[in-house]
This record gives C-alpha cells, sequence and structure tokens, in this order.
C-alpha cells in the first residue's frame, strides 16, 4: 500500500477504545482472522485453516468471510485439497465443542447457534434509522438475508472466480458430483495465480459485504472494519480523497454514541459505497489466458 494510507490504520479512536479499554472477545476473533490471511497469503494452508476454525471457536462473526475462505482454498489448494482442509476445519469445530455438548448439549446447540436471536434496537450501529418497527420485522431481516446472499453470490461469479476462466454454474456443476472443476495442470497454474493481493481482497470483500447486510452491529464490530476499509478502498482505485473521505465519514459515524438517524446511514453507506467500488474495480478480472505467457510457464 502506498504510504498515504498507513494513517488510516492506526488514527482511529473507536479502534483503539474496542482494544484497549473494554473487553470484548471481537479483538481475539480479528487476530486469528488477519492470522489466517497472513498464512493463506504464505501458502501455509493448513495452518490457516486451523487459525480461522480458532477463530470461529472465538466468535461466530468470522463465518461472514467463510465463503471467501471456500473459494481461497478451492483455487489455491484445489479440489481434493480444499475438502480435506473443510474436513478438517470441522473436526476443529466438534472438538472445540465436546466440553460444552457433554455438560448442556440443547443448551449450547440452541444458543450457540441462535439464528432467531431478536436484537436490541437501542444498541445497533447501522440501521437505526430504519426505525424500531421495520427493525425488528421478519421481512427485513428476511430481506437483509436475501440481498446478502445475492451479493455474495455476484462476487463469487463475477469476481472471485474470474480466474478460474471457467463460468461459475461449470464449476458449481462439476463440485455437485463431488469431482474436481479443474484439471490437475489447471489447478497447479490456478494455484499459482493465488497472489496475496487475491487472498485479502478477496476476503476482506466477504467480511464488508457481511458487515453490510448484518440486522445489527454494535461497536465493538467496528475492529472487523476498521482495517478493511482503508485496504479495499485503495484497492477499488477510488481517488485518495474519496479514500480519506469515506474513512472521516465511517470513523465519525462510529464514534456517536448512542447512534443516531444520520450516524448509522452514514455506516451503511459507507459500507454500500467500499462494496460498491470493489464491485465496479478491475481487480480479479484477469482469467489464466490473461496473464502473461512466460508466468503460465514458471506455473
Amino acid at each position: 500500500m502506498p504510504p498515504y494510507v498507513f494513517p488510516l490504520l492506526i488514527l482511529s479512536k473507536r479502534l483503539h477504545s474496542i482494544f484497549v479499554l473494554r473487553c470484548f472477545n471481537d479483538c481475539f476473533a480479528v487476530f486469528f482472522l488477519w492470522l489466517t490471511i497472513y498464512l493463506f497469503q504464505r501458502r501455509a494452508w493448513s495452518l490457516g485453516t486451523f487459525a480461522y476454525a480458532w477463530g470461529l471457536g472465538i466468535k461466530m462473526s468470522l463465518l461472514l468471510v467463510l465463503p471467501a475462505l471456500g473459494v481461497v482454498l478451492l483455487l489455491g489448494r484445489g479440489f481434493g485439497g480444499s475438502l480435506q482442509l473443510a474436513a478438517i476445519l470441522t473436526q476443529i469445530q466438534f472438538t472445540m465443542a465436546i466440553p460444552f455438548l457433554n455438560a448442556n448439549p440443547l443448551g449450547y446447540l440452541s444458543r450457540a447457534f441462535e439464528l432467531s436471536r431478536q436484537f436490541f434496537f437501542k444498541w445497533t450501529v447501522n440501521w437505526r434509522f430504519i426505525g424500531e418497527d421495520v427493525f425488528l420485522s421478519r421481512p427485513f431481516a428476511l430481506g437483509l438475508l436475501a440481498m446478502h446472499a445475492s451479493v455474495l453470490l455476484w462476487f463469487i461469479a463475477n469476481k472471485w472466480l474470474k480466474p478460474a476462466g471457467k463460468p461459475w454454474y461449470a464449476i458449481l456443476g462439476s463440485i455437485l458430483k463431488l469431482a474436481s472443476p479443474f484439471s490437475p495442470q489447471e489447478e497447479s497454474r490456478l494455484s499459482a495465480q493465488v497472489k496475496p493481493e487475491y487472498v485479502m481482497t478477496t476476503m476482506l470483500s466477504a467480511n464488508v459485504i457481511g458487515l453490510l447486510f448484518a440486522r445489527s452491529l454494535h461497536y465493538q464490530f467496528y475492529s472487523y472494519l476498521a482495517w478493511s476499509t482503508p485496504y479495499l478502498l485503495w484497492r477499488s482505485g477510488a481517488h485518495p480523497i474519496l479514500q480519506y473521505g469515506l474513512w472521516a465519514l465511517q470513523e465519525w459515524a462510529w464514534n456517536v454514541f448512542p447512534s443516531t438517524n444520520v450516524s448509522s446511514g452514514v455506516v451503511v453507506a459507507v459500507l454500500a459505497t467500499t462494496v460498491a467500488l470493489i464491485a465496479t474495480s478491475k481487480e480479479q478480472q484477469r482469467t489464466l489466458s490473461d496473464y502473461p505467457t512466460r508466468e503460465r510457464k514458471a506455473a
């Protein structure tokens, strides 16, 4: 990243508050998220999967990046290797749950996966401007879920799987048949093209998409966002003035307590703008055939 981006990574008042003045487990989950990204960038796929599994055991908010993690492992590790890592991830989660399952299995399963949870409107940072009645309504929750799934599918088909050079439905069809969508030679070439920039951009994009369509964000959730926004804005190719402006608006909005209609609207607007800029950028648009012949031979 260019030097002008670095101040945006360290000047957040809210982020300092979350890490220094509070005691949230989000801080530890975020650490393992960034450790996962780093290990994947170093192509330490097994260690990265273990780090992600550990972070997921701390806070299920890391499920937001699971779709991107699956794509990164598919392209970087191959079909068979990604299945093995998925099995390891499942085994780690089950092992971590054993003490709780032995003590109170029904209580653990009902609370750990409480998808019907009703959020408190008074603590929300993002959707306050729509009003409490709409915020608590089931249609609003289902609408957010549908939009989240739709945007994720668009990114998977048009951005994250673009380097594969194959349509998403052909890849999905092979996976559903439990067969690799790529030949051994294609897997080798694809793996070589999973660069550190691709890993970080893909996983942080999934994270920001999830935060945009989250029904309720509390102040500690800023720990998942504060370092993602400067990087994604830079990768989108936005003008530095726009990057600083969006960062300043985001920082202001997350420091308003309690949140207001204006501050919550700004939170959602900055998230939506970040996602839109990444969606319209030229990153992750190259296919295998776009790489120079020398790169393909080296792969």
